[in-house]
């Protein structure tokens, strides 16, 4: 049978001891990102006003800022210059095995906690939510490509949740040494279709996703020669070497209780809070009073009556009522920055009231008294930046549209592509 685990005793070449401690050096300063954070704002604090340029890590939702690129380069060049070192002044060591075997650990750790984490929130929903009113009135040339990613995820909860489960089930085979090769080669087909979806729709995640994919090949790395001789040489292979942390059998059966139940416990507390955003914020979460698309039919502005032409920059032609108290103007010129306008609702069904605040400072910018003329008409009056609206409506919901209404058909007489 041919041996090729990671743990024989065969010593590395000169190429692969300089490759591992270059990739030791990287996770160390990029996985570890307190020492690799640390060392690059010290740097960068003292080359900035030499090269004048000003590198500000800031909070954005974004992941691939200058400031990570930046860290990056960084992080890539000393990790060289680690090796290098490395290298020089060490030059008896005829491997690293017992390093790698520590690195792996970590490494399996590191990435199956990322994988339930983002597993879990595609299982229970909360990543990705069923389209909001205001974007199914976007026109589609109007979207992003994130943003058309995001309502093509979100539409569906059979594929969300099938993306989940795999991100889940690499994440829990990663726990496990014995199943630590099969895990690695989910994580690394879930996140290969992660990396190439963040690349293909301008998803700025591009540089955490394409870590988590280069951290999964390293794992399936490890066992390359064995994968390789089963599934393209047919040849048989000898069982992996696992070591075990300790000599002595107790503390090893109690470390892996103790995993087990600090899986457990993670997990239980993933689902916990998981299953609470759903509740707060998610898809079941209740709906605002006032919910709709409200189709302006007559718009009165100071007493004018404007016409519904579509080259009106000032006359509107939705209102929305979303989800979170989050609302939408749009106007009849669907073009320019101004032809839509964010803000948050608050209703009082009591009184009938209902007021339109700010985004940025949550000052009232207008606010309406509204009745219902029938069944699916409004009418709101009101003050909006200083001019007096009356607007007549109709009301509309998500099942007005086709995109939630068409469902799913097990028979398809004729393609249904609209």
């Amino acid at each position: 049978m041919n041996n090729s685990n990671t743990l024989s005793q065969a010593p590395w070449n000169g190429f692969t001891k300089f490759l591992f401690r270059f990739f030791f050096a990287y996770c160390t300063f990029s996985i570890l990102p307190i020492i690799g954070n640390t060392l690059f704002n010290i740097t960068n604090e003292l080359i900035s006003p030499l090269l004048d340029i000003e590198i500000v890590r800031h909070l954005s939702g974004s992941g691939d800022t200058l400031y990570d690129y930046s860290k990056l380069a960084f992080i890539l060049i000393l990790a060289l210059i680690v090796a290098l070192i490395w290298t020089l002044i060490d030059r008896k060591s005829k491997e690293y095995k017992l390093t790698l075997y520590w690195q792996e650990t970590y490494i399996r750790y590191y990435l199956g906690a990322f994988m339930l984490v983002y597993g879990f929130s595609k299982v229970i929903k909360t990543q990705f939510g069923y389209p909001s009113l205001s974007a199914l009135l976007s026109p589609l040339g109007n979207k992003s490509p994130m943003g058309l990613a995001w309502t093509f995820m979100g539409y569906s909860d059979t594929y969300t949740i099938f993306s989940g489960l795999c991100e889940v089930a690499g994440g829990l085979l990663l726990m496990y040494r014995k199943t630590r090769t099969l895990g690695a080669v989910v994580c690394f087909g879930v996140m290969l279709n992660v990396f190439l979806m963040n690349m293909s729709y301008d998803i700025p995640v591009k540089l955490f996703s394409f870590e988590l994919l280069l951290l999964s090949a390293f794992l399936i790395g490890l066992d390359y020669k064995r994968l390789v001789n089963v599934f393209i040489l047919n040849k048989p292979v000898s069982a992996q070497l696992n070591r075990n942390p300790f000599k002595p059998k107790w503390a090893n059966l109690t470390t892996q209780i103790l995993k087990g139940i600090a899986i457990i416990a993670a997990v239980s507390l993933m689902i916990y809070r998981g299953v609470e955003s759903q509740v707060q914020y998610g898809d079941i979460a209740p709906k605002p009073p006032m919910y709709g698309i409200y189709e302006v039919e007559n718009f009165i502005i100071n007493n004018d009556t404007l016409p519904p032409m579509l080259t009106d920059t000032i006359r509107w032609r939705y209102v929305v009522l979303d989800k979170w108290d989050s609302g939408n103007i749009f106007k009849m010129h669907t073009k320019g920055y101004n032809s839509r306008i964010y803000f948050r609702s608050k209703a009082d069904t009591i009184n009938k009231h209902i007021s339109f605040l700010s985004y940025k400072d949550s000052i009232e910018i207008g606010k309406f008294k509204y009745y219902k003329t029938d069944s699916i008409h409004y009418a709101f009056e009101g003050i909006y930046k200083n001019d007096t609206i009356k607007l007549n409506t109709l009301r509309t919901d998500e099942n007005d549209y086709l995109l939630m209404n068409r469902g799913f058909h097990w028979i398809n007489e004729y393609p249904y592509n609209r």
